[in-house]
């Protein structure tokens, strides 16, 4: 069955376009979204798609190789019209999807789950959403996932959106400034030129001189933009608040941090390090459900230390197989760390694992 149009389709895809998503390049910052839900939600298909006129776009995916597809077979065409979040055990047994040829083919589509992403005006745009070749159902510590990480996509869509209208009032602002200053001194430069008293020209010499150097800090200053240092210490508040609401019951959850200043290529860095090291501990250290993560992080004189631990049933084999990066989130800290020159060392004796990365980093606040 095709997805039926929604009733506001007109307003949808117009603020579906606002956003300025559509027939992007992929990113990595998507690209780990669609991993993480893939692997949390034990899910062989995970996609990050807009639902377009005509078709579904898919900005990430993990297991489908394709960057779209015609609406009249798409699963999340339906899915937008559900509300939040909708999940179907066995997708031939319901009467919009049986006779999909995705799901009827062999293999097919069999279960589908997906948690909708709705525009600033409530609209849905498309969904986060795990598919598998088998019926099946989700736990809600997996639904609750998908859930948070849809937030989480809309969030930094809503923030590149903001930082787009900022930008463009900057650049406004930027050049009315300029051209304001450049005004004031060829006007005091051309005063200068006509001033007999040999004094008062110097003064009025010296004023553009200002004037025209005060222009030039100002470029300098707004080239410099995203370059400014930002805040550990308030960063990972909010990485420590977004990450508590992924972990099950009985996981304890803590990052101790200095409050420093670095720059954001490596903030960033130091967040998808922390990302990962809790997902994996999740994931493979607590087979009890009980436990607790730690996180600590200092920066001193350009120097980093993060050291990340958990209190799971890891010894000295499985810290073998992280230092190797066998695993995708190992991996994915090992380019990291890589990308920073750090050599990441794993650590476990059968209480825990351990990670801890140390060295040199540039653009730190000393």
């Amino acid at each position: 069955m095709k997805p039926a149009l929604h009733p506001l389709e007109d307003d949808r895809l117009q603020e579906l376009r606002r956003y300025g998503i559509l027939d992007t390049d992929r990113e990595r910052e998507f690209d780990e979204l669609v991993e993480i839900a893939s692997e949390i939600c034990e899910a062989p298909v995970s996609v990050i798609n807009f639902i377009d006129d005509g078709r579904q776009w898919f900005k990430a995916e993990v297991g489908l190789g394709v960057r779209s597809t015609p609406l009249e077979t798409s699963l999340c065409g339906h899915a937008i019209l559900q509300g939040d979040y909708i999940e179907i055990p066995d997708t031939l047994n319901d009467a919009r999807m049986a006779d999909n040829p995705l799901c009827s083919s062999d293999p097919g589509f069999r279960f589908y789950a997906g948690s909708v992403l709705k525009g600033a005006n409530g609209l849905p745009l498309g969904t986060l959403c795990v598919l598998d070749h088998k019926p099946r159902e989700l736990s809600e510590h997996q639904r609750r996932v998908l859930r948070v990480l849809s937030r989480h996509i809309m969030r930094e869509l809503d923030l590149r959106l903001a930082l787009d209208q900022e930008q463009t009032l900057r650049r406004e602002v930027d050049h009315r400034v300029k051209n304001s200053l450049a005004s004031i001194g060829a006007l005091l430069s051309m005063k200068a030129r006509r001033e007999t008293d040999i004094a008062v020209r110097r003064a009025l010499e010296d004023a553009s001189s200002r004037i025209r150097s005060l222009s030039s800090l100002h470029a300098e200053l707004h080239e410099l933009g995203g370059q400014e240092l930002i805040s550990l210490k308030s960063l990972f508040a909010r990485i420590e608040t977004d990450l508590r609401q992924l972990l099950p019951e009985g996981i304890q959850f803590a990052i101790n941090v200095d409050d420093d200043r670095i720059g954001p290529k490596v903030a960033n860095s130091l967040v998808l390090v922390v990302n990962e090291f809790v997902a994996n501990s999740v994931k493979h250290a607590f087979g009890s459900g009980r436990g607790s993560i730690t996180v600590d992080i200092e920066v001193r004189a350009g120097r980093l230390t993060l050291v990340c631990r958990d209190d799971g049933t890891a010894g000295a084999a499985e810290a073998e197989r992280a230092a190797k990066g066998t695993g995708l989130g190992t991996r994915v800290i090992q380019s990291i760390a890589s990308s920073m020159n750090i050599v990441p060392e794993w650590r476990a004796s059968g209480s825990g694992m351990e990670l801890r990365l140390a060295g040199t980093i540039a653009n730190s606040a000393s």
